[in-house]
């Protein structure tokens, strides 16, 4: 509800109303939204009220006929034309004749978006603009482009998140923040982060783990509706305004009957994948290499974890002509085992004493036959017998034996990964009484809810909302501007009426009406 300055109360009170109203533009190029949100703008706002006629207002838009027989706002040669270009701010100011300007509310603050047309009336011969401007969350910047946040940890204030998304993505001061810095709900995961969502679209859904739906009222600042219809009413109807309608439209679709709500479990549980191949390793190894050991990890940043892991011998070093070595496997831990080869003794030592055999068996004379055929004549061409020869072929033959039992080894390690996370759970909220094939579900899915009390609170509250909501009505009254959007109205005979929507027209010395959409209050 807007707080309304007690001398417009005491003005209305007396039944008797001379309502004013008051349309500014503001250039862009001077001053900021922020800024004149705030009060700190520079430039002196361009009176428009006069200019203007056939004004409509809702709390979204704000669009109004205006005449300029003088040019001044055209968008090629008018010396006012800043006023209305793409961007120009437009604020509306209503009031009562007897009470100051600045104590009057602003009841719109919007932006004009692209170029205004433009057209001669036909019967004047005028210029005429047909000038529509939207509220700030009508943005297309706060609704197409991606942003990503910082990480928040666990224990953070929800309202702490929510306005350093509002500072540093939508440009928000805290003077143009309505919604109070504590929301009464705090993060419960590890890590929380906005990660390629449109800022508006962060900011709702940041909201909706309490219940509220945000907007930008009148002055131009963030507030928000709060669909906790179990609350106290924001407003008693007062006398002085005149019930001119109350109307039950018609509804003929299905109301929601059923809400789930899917969240994310604040516990991290450990969570198993299918049994599948780790990692591979491979070694080349013989006798000049009496042990060797491989670590294989499960990833290549070194933070999967698996268990009940074995390995799987593709190739062993065992594969050639003799046994030489033995290969055994054990897990570290979680995140990575070893492989470790080894090449028995009697490899090494065989291999060094057949090098030592074939060395010495080098220096070993050869012997040779020498025939004598008599008469003191000996023939010296015969056979020679290399003993040498032999000792070194014998000592090659075994170590070739042992170079050919060598080799490469190839493994693979198996094992069921798995890793902690934050499991996805669900709180259903539903009308008693219901067949299955009589449900009609709204499913809700937001990740900073941690535990099934923050879900099944948000259920029921939804639940309740979207019951409510089946029960349509509006309400036709003298304009109230204390009034706004997701405000409970307690009428004359007791009826709660949530507003969900605005709108009238307003004229010259004349009390607007007000329409109001929305629907009658029901209890859980």
């Amino acid at each position: 509800m807007r707080a309304l300055i007690e001398p417009m109360e005491e003005v209305l009170k007396t039944g008797t109303r001379r309502p004013a109203f008051k349309i500014y533009a503001f250039d862009p190029a001077l001053d900021s939204m922020g800024e004149i949100v705030r009060g700190n703008y520079s430039q002196e706002p361009y009176d428009l009220t006069s200019f203007c006629t056939n004004i409509s207002w809702t709390p979204a838009k704000l669009s109004f006929t205006l005449a300029d027989p003088q040019g001044l706002f055209h968008p090629d040669t008018g010396v006012d034309r800043a006023y209305l270009r793409d961007g120009a701010i437009i604020r509306l100011r209503e009031g009562d004749e007897r009470v100051p300007e600045e104590l009057c509310p602003w009841t719109f603050t919007g932006l004009i978006r692209g170029q205004v047309g433009w057209q001669k009336a036909r019967k004047s011969q005028n210029l005429e603009a047909k000038v529509t401007a939207f509220s700030r969350e009508n943005s297309q910047s706060l609704k197409r482009r991606k942003i990503t946040s910082k990480e928040y940890t666990v224990g953070t204030e929800l309202g702490v998140f929510l306005y350093d998304i509002c500072e540093t993505f939508l440009g928000l001061s805290p003077e143009e923040i309505r919604i109070p810095p504590v929301l009464g709900l705090q993060l419960r995961h590890r890590v929380n982060q906005i990660a390629q969502m449109a800022p508006w679209e962060a900011v709702s859904t940041i909201l909706e783990t309490v219940g509220k739906v945000p907007y930008f009222d009148g002055d131009g600042r963030l507030a928000c509706l709060d669909k906790n219809l179990q609350r106290l009413p924001d407003r008693v109807l007062p006398d002085y305004i005149r019930i001119h309608d109350y109307q039950i439209p018609e509804r003929s679709q299905d109301s929601i009957n059923k809400v789930k709500v899917v969240f994310l479990d604040s516990v991290l549980e450990r969570v198993n994948g299918p049994y599948q191949k780790l990692g591979q390793a491979q070694v080349t190894t013989g006798f000049f290499s009496m042990h060797e050991t491989l670590n294989c990890w499960w990833s290549e940043d070194r933070k999967q974890r698996a268990s009940g892991t074995s390995m799987r011998v593709l190739k062993s070093v065992n594969s050639g002509i003799l046994p030489v070595g033995s290969e055994h496997y054990t897990q570290i831990d979680e995140f990575h085992g070893r492989i470790d080869v080894d090449i028995d003794t009697w490899v090494a030592v065989l291999a060094s004493v057949m090098l030592i055999e074939y060395s010495v068996a080098a220096i070993i004379p050869d012997m040779a036959l020498v025939f004598n055929i008599g008469f003191g004549v000996s023939v010296g061409e015969g056979i020679t017998i290399s003993v040498g020869r032999l000792i070194q072929a014998q000592a090659m033959a075994v170590l070739l034996l042992i170079m050919m039992s060598m080799g490469s080894a190839q493994y693979e390690i198996w094992g069921t990964p798995y890793d902690y996370a934050y499991l996805e759970k669900t709180a259903t909220a539903i009308e008693e009484g219901l067949n299955y094939w009589e449900e009609n579900e709204k499913e809700i899915k937001n990740d900073f809810l941690g535990t099934y009390e923050q879900a099944d609170n948000l259920a029921i509250r939804e639940l309740v909302w979207e019951k409510s909501n089946s029960y349509p009505r509006k309400l036709i009254i003298d304009d109230d501007l204390a009034l706004e959007i997701g405000d409970i109205v307690v009428l004359p005979d007791g009826r709660k009426f949530m507003i969900t929507g605005m709108s009238k027209n307003i004229r010259r010395g004349e009390v607007p009406i007000l329409a109001l959409d929305g629907f009658k209050v029901m209890t859980a």
